[in-house]
């Protein structure tokens, strides 16, 4: 990115935003509608396509990725007669990250761009979002194209996702609770198993890579509620056919805020709502940052009775600590983990708020 360009854009996110209660705010029972739901939601003021996964060379070589586009709404109110095309009501934001697992290490490339003059844009009618030449897209095949190429970091990303299961609504119907007060919630929705297949690039070196993936779309206007410090989230596959997806908001004490939450999905792809009471993740070891001096949980234990798990997850890589401050104003940790104990599989887990507040512009 061209510095004036970034310095623009950041300007732009840092402007004063109208206040909340202006926008469309999530609220149950939520009527959803695909595929124009995979799209993006203007009326509402946060927004965000994630993706990540496991990814391995045809030698056994091992990555991790993740690719997240976010939308941050900055004037609700319709454009006035005769006001500027240029003069942006969006902005765009993307992270891409890609850890190898052998070598312990990750790489990391961010941008921000102002939806405007063809800079950034995503569509309302199917997803389609794109920061210049970072592109997510889904097919009429159904699958999901992720296309990203980062010249400063030398990485690219060119990978078709395929869904193995169901999509999946979390919460109630599609809403996930966030907080205490009305509107505190998101309208949150997972393909939590595609096949993963495409080419991965760095150091100039382009690799033919296959695994599986895991794709979270979220929209909401004031989703955290009050005191929440940040949130550590967990999306896990395991080998035996399930998906976990877990949630803890962290308030001032750092315990778990009552809104916490979870989904379990079956092999069948069928769900169960998980609640605060049933499950827990307890941190069993902790890995400071010699950037930050931020102190992140390093294993985790999670358990989930009543459907028989009782694991350990362990980052495959220990840093993986991400520096997001020229985009979306964050410093969090992300990274692919590996899953023992009663069931073993692979995953992503990402930590909040360890390095300061969880959102700042976004």
């Amino acid at each position: 990115m061209r510095r004036g360009n970034r310095l623009a854009a950041i300007a732009l996110v840092l402007a004063t935003p109208a206040a909340a209660g202006e926008w469309a705010q999530i609220v149950a029972p939520l009527a959803l509608s695909f595929p124009s739901y995979h799209g993006s939601h203007p009326s509402f003021r946060t927004e965000w396509w994630y993706v990540t996964g496991q990814l391995a060379e045809p030698g056994g070589r091992r990555y991790g990725f993740q690719l997240t586009i976010f939308r941050q709404g900055l004037d609700p109110s319709p454009p006035a007669s005769g006001s500027s095309a240029l003069r942006a009501r969006q902005v765009l934001a993307g992270h891409l990250a890609v850890a190898e697992v052998g070598h312990k290490t990750m790489r990391f490339a961010e941008r921000v761009r102002r939806v405007a003059a063809g800079l950034a844009g995503a569509s309302e009618n199917d997803l389609d979002v794109f920061l210049d030449d970072w592109e997510m897209r889904r097919l009429p095949s159904g699958v999901i194209a992720l296309v990203a190429d980062d010249r400063d970091s030398g990485l690219t990303l060119n990978l078709e996702l395929q869904p193995a299961k169901p999509l999946v609504l979390h919460g109630e119907g599609g809403v996930s609770r966030k907080g205490p007060e009305p509107g505190n919630a998101s309208a949150y929705v997972s393909f939590t198993r595609l096949a993963a297949r495409g080419r991965l690039s760095f150091d100039g070196r382009e690799r033919a890579v296959q695994g599986e993936a895991w794709f979270d779309h979220e929209w909401g206007s004031s989703q955290l509620g009050g005191g929440m410090m940040g949130w550590d989230w967990l999306g896990l596959r395991l080998a035996d056919g399930r998906e976990l997806m877990l949630y803890r908001l962290r308030d001032a004490t750092g315990g778990a805020a009552p809104e916490s939450a979870g989904t379990l999905v079956a092999p069948d792809g069928t769900t169960r709502h998980l609640v605060v009471g049933e499950f827990t993740l307890e941190p069993l070891a902790w890995w400071t940052s010699p950037r930050t001096g931020a102190r992140y949980p390093a294993r985790l234990r999670v358990r989930v009775s009543l459907a028989g798990l009782d694991l350990e997850v362990r980052p495959e890589v220990p840093d993986a600590e991400l520096d997001a401050r020229a985009s979306t104003g964050t410093v969090y940790w992300e990274g692919p983990v590996a899953v023992t104990g009663t069931a073993t599989g692979e995953g992503y887990l990402e930590l909040t708020g360890y390095a300061g507040e969880a959102l700042t512009r976004f």
